[in-house]
């Protein structure tokens, strides 16, 4: 497997202080991430990804964003694009369209790479961010939250896939990879997904439980504290993860032992790397990760 990562910028990342979105609780006006701190997470990051004999490709920072008020999100690659794993790439369409100017850039790159690329239709309803997916290409399911997704965007991205089941996972979280995340075995059949039931609708509580009627897979439980927490308290987002077949890469571990005992009965290779300085914009592992 073959893994995008972008190269932090020449410039200090968010050297002048992080500008916060209103949906995102992580991000404080203000803060700047500790440089140094920042390049031994991506590094550390990066070493475990190659452990796993994962190729890492890394994107370069495009200098021109380093101009701009919100280009330093382009390190969370993940949401610019969704590859098919085969050679073809789609390009997304942000809904916070501050970011839209990172997908010109992300295509320029991908073609250099000799990726077959498509677009989204430009349309108003059309919006897809790659964070709000998870795609289990064995079994031909696309998991979708649609907060900056709209069904029209999640709908495109599955026929991109092609797809045999779209399933819809509702929560009021910025992106389904707060609040949840696959999990492969040893050959990339779905085997469990791990998700906080009191940040997702009840609707999609039973919509997962069916799943599992259909598939051999176990729904794993976790509270607000592994995901992206509440109000008063932000959570570890510990269920961000990178998932392939039969490992995690997480920012934390999880604090739910139940968790942590289902997936060592699955035999999945559970890495933890913290990726603090990158949270504080709102990002963890699965956010700054994109297989190709």
């Amino acid at each position: 497997m073959k893994v995008a990562i972008s190269s932090l910028p020449q410039s200090p990342w968010w050297g002048e202080g992080i500008i916060s979105y209103e949906d995102n609780p992580f991000m404080k006006n203000g803060v700047i991430p500790n440089q140094a701190l920042l390049t031994k997470e991506r590094n550390n990051l990066i070493n475990t990804l190659k452990k796993n004999k994962i190729e890492v490709i890394e994107f370069p920072f495009p200098e021109k964003l380093e101009k701009t008020t919100y280009g330093y999100d382009y390190v969370f690659i993940r949401d610019g694009f969704i590859s098919d794993l085969n050679g073809k790439a789609l390009i997304l369409n942000f809904s916070q369209k501050n970011r839209q100017p990172e997908t010109k850039l992300i295509a320029d790159h991908l073609e250099k790479l000799n990726y077959e690329l498509k677009e989204l239709p430009a349309k108003n309803n059309i919006f897809a961010e790659g964070g709000e997916f998870y795609f289990c290409p064995r079994d031909k399911i696309l998991f979708s939250g649609i907060n900056r997704n709209t069904i029209k965007g999640a709908e495109e991205v599955a026929s991109f896939l092609n797809v045999n089941q779209l399933i819809i996972i509702e929560t009021s979280s910025f992106h389904l990879d707060t609040v949840f995340t696959t999990v492969f075995d040893k050959y990339g059949n779905l085997k469990a997904v791990v998700f906080c039931d009191e940040l997702i609708s009840k609707k999609s509580t039973k919509n997962l439980k069916k799943l599992t009627e259909k598939f051999d897979v176990e729904l794993i439980s976790i509270g607000q504290e592994d995901s992206i927490g509440s109000k008063n308290k932000l959570g570890s987002l510990a269920v961000n993860s990178f998932s392939s077949p039969g490992l995690l890469i997480s920012s934390a571990k999880y604090s739910n032992s139940f968790a942590i005992k289902k997936l060592s009965e699955l035999q999945i290779n559970l890495e933890e790397c913290p990726v603090s300085q990158y949270q504080l914009s709102g990002g963890s592992v699965h956010c700054i990760t994109n297989e190709l």
